[in-house]
């Protein structure tokens, strides 16, 4: 079938130039496309991502940007994907730093405090990937047992005033945590994951939460000491074609600003090539970024948004021992 459709490509589409890649893309994503006139779309679509990394890879040796899931997809189609505009509401209690001594370098996954990368589909759900990841965190490091935790109960059963979430129209970690509290969390198995909004359904919970703590706005000292803690929540504006075709390294551009529409969970920090980092998990799947993470600058300013303004909204919850 591919090798008709190719010699179709080559007396068709306006360049060929990524033809190969874009093969190759398709079959490494699974992509199905209705008709010939839609593949030549899509492949122009991913001719200009492509030139558009090569342009930025150029420019810059922090981070690569290349073929990614959404690489046939326009921005505005990628922005549309499962972006949602996260409000600045922070209901939790205030952390206090102390501004002790943290090592130097961390990562929660070495201790297997962190569950595999999920995939939120084409569902606005980020918020309670987020929030499921740092309560799994907080859950194994002070009990021991990693439990995969269900991020459809959060979108099924903490909507409305109570909690301020709105399932697949975004959310807020804060929120979740605040439902955890109060209802407890089932594990993933028991509520599986649907990727559509649902009515709440009834489950056994087998992690609780005690409190959640709002770390202090803009100062990354704090948040390295939260994060020093467990893994903590945080929001981000990753409606960018810099997140849409990341690949790997240490993103420190500018091209993402502080506009927060996407939760995402810290794991760990550190350096490369000498960059400081915080080490992201995402999640959308493992086939993104590095294996489904994401490496953001990081500093040592007690008074910077950040990079796509990580440093904004972090949260974590609580687990009594």
């Amino acid at each position: 079938m591919w090798t008709f459709l190719t010699l179709l490509c080559a007396a068709t589409c306006a360049s060929a130039s990524h033809w190969d890649t874009f093969m190759q893309f398709v079959s490494e994503h699974q992509k199905s496309y209705e008709s010939l006139e839609v593949l030549e779309h899509r492949f122009n679509i991913f001719r200009e991502n492509m030139e558009y990394a090569e342009q930025v890879n150029l420019a810059q040796s922090n981070y690569t940007l290349g073929t990614t899931p959404f690489a046939d997809l326009t921005h505005d189609e990628f922005k549309n994907y499962h972006m949602r505009h996260m409000e600045a509401a922070r209901t939790c209690g205030d952390f206090k730093s102390t501004e002790g001594p943290v090592p130097d370098s961390l990562d929660w996954r070495a201790s297997h405090k962190v569950t595999g990368v999920k995939d939120q589909g084409q569902c606005g759900s980020c918020w309670s990937f987020s929030a499921t990841g740092a309560m799994e965190g907080a859950w194994a490091i002070n009990t021991g047992e990693l439990v995969s935790l269900s991020e459809q109960q959060l979108v099924d059963c903490s909507s409305g005033f109570a909690y301020g979430n709105h399932g697949c129209n975004g959310g807020l970690m804060d929120g979740a945590f605040n439902y955890a509290m109060d209802n407890g969390m089932c594990a993933e198995s028991d509520y599986p994951y649907k990727a559509k909004n649902g009515d709440c359904e009834k489950c056994t919970p087998e992690v609780f939460v005690s409190g959640c703590k709002d770390v202090p706005s803009k100062n990354q000292i704090a948040l390295q000491e939260a994060v020093a803690i467990g893994p903590v929540s945080i929001a981000i504006e990753a409606d960018t074609r810099t997140f849409q075709l990341y690949t790997s390294g240490v993103l420190t551009s500018d091209a993402c600003g502080t506009q927060l529409d996407h939760g995402v969970l810290i794991v760990g920090y550190g350096e490369e090539s000498k960059t400081p980092y915080w080490l992201v998990k995402n999640s959308w799947g493992t086939s993104w970024g590095e294996d489904g993470y994401i490496k953001l600058g990081r500093s040592s300013s007690q008074n910077d948004a950040g990079v796509c303004g990580v440093a904004l909204q972090p949260s974590f919850p609580v687990v009594s021992p």
